[in-house]
């Protein structure tokens, strides 16, 4: 079934009849077979949802030295009919639209990045248009409009909205290093920096949840080393700056978190092999230690899919004797997913807030 945003859009495929489309982190992979006789370029800044629109590569494996060396850090591409495909982080600067939709983050300020690249991406009298849901925020995007140009809502269906908004003026060029901020941390007697961007799991700040896991996590570690859901690279480029013998592996589904974790380990010295992928689906390699503060979220829902998949899953990608090393909020039923899968859990640390939890494989 077509998600809210794109059943809104399905009563007003009028809008694709002409002109060359860019399509923003759809919300679902079956829009795309609606607008068959459109040219159309899908952009997807989540690895999940472009695994299942082109239903191949079930994970993409990079080099972090190479990926912050780029410009725009890299782009996997697949086309299929009248439609290209792409899994990046920023739109490709070489490219021009007469439409761009973008559907709507969670993060107001990812959405500011959002209508700044695509606003660069249009063509002369192009047109940006902005779905959402309106428990999302919609109603918040006149505001993040107003200095672009004239702009009016379209249609109103399935508790969402479309915007569209017509720029009065030229975009300057986008430039991601625009959008980055550099921050320097301190725990546990270690300093490090991290560099996030609008988009990235606790952008600009290092959450609680995170910190629990590097000031009370085990202090013994070796090997291969996965850091799971890795954001901006908070956990993987701490764990290096202590324990600079292991070899990281850092494992997202953002391309925003796989570019900016790259520059994290750039700024740190550090380098570490980059894995975008839907979990732990497409990863064949096996650690002696996983650390995870995962997400519990898809858009504004709470969703333990994808913490229970990687729960079961991690057993599998652990050698024996390995741990597994997860922080999260306390009211989440983490304890119970745990100890079904091993036995040999324990509570670690705990607030009024977190609890971080460790899994011995056997």
């Amino acid at each position: 079934m077509l998600s809210p945003q794109s059943q809104l859009l399905e009563r007003n495929l009028a809008l694709f009849d002409e002109g060359s489309w860019l399509i923003i982190n759809p919300a679902d992979a079956y829009f795309s077979d609606l607008i068959p006789a459109t040219d159309a370029t899908f952009m997807y800044q989540y690895a999940d949802m472009f695994i299942e629109s082109v239903k191949v590569i079930p994970s993409c494996e990079f080099d972090s030295r190479d990926v912050s060396t780029r410009n725009y850090g890299f782009n996997v591409t697949q086309k299929i009919g009248r439609h290209q495909h792409y899994f990046a982080p920023f739109i490709d600067s070489n490219s021009q639209y007469t439409d761009v939709l973008i559907y709507l983050p969670k993060s107001k300020a990812h959405m500011q990045m959002l209508i700044a690249m695509a606003h660069s991406a249009l063509t002369s009298g192009g047109r940006i248009h902005i779905v959402g849901e309106n428990k999302g925020g919609i109603k918040s995007v006149s505001k993040l409009l107003a200095n672009i140009g004239a702009h009016q809502k379209v249609d109103s269906a399935r508790h969402c909205s479309l915007i569209t908004a017509i720029p009065s003026s030229a975009a300057t060029d986008f430039t991601p290093a625009h959008w980055l901020n550099t921050h320097t941390y301190h725990v546990a007697g270690v300093d490090w920096d991290v560099v996030s961007m609008p988009g990235v799991f606790s952008h600009g700040e290092l959450d609680e949840g995170t910190q629990m896991l590097l000031e009370k996590g085990s202090d013994k570690l070796r090997g291969d080393v996965l850091d799971f859901a890795c954001g901006a690279g908070v956990i993987g480029a701490y764990l290096l700056k202590q324990f600079p013998h292991v070899t990281m592996t850092m494992l997202d589904v953002s391309a925003l978190a796989i570019f900016c974790s790259a520059r994290t380990l750039s700024s740190n010295g550090q380098a570490a092999t980059l894995i975008a992928a839907n979990g732990l689906h497409g990863v064949e390699q096996r650690f002696n230690h996983i650390a995870t503060n995962p997400p519990f979220h898809t858009g504004v829902k709470t969703d333990y899919t994808v913490t229970r998949r990687f729960i079961e899953d991690s057993k599998q990608h652990l050698k024996p004797g390995g741990s597994l090393q997860l922080v999260a909020n306390r009211f989440l039923p983490y304890p119970g997913l745990l100890g079904d899968v091993f036995p040999q859990t324990h509570t670690v640390a705990q607030d009024n807030k977190y609890s971080l939890y460790r899994s011995i494989c056997n």
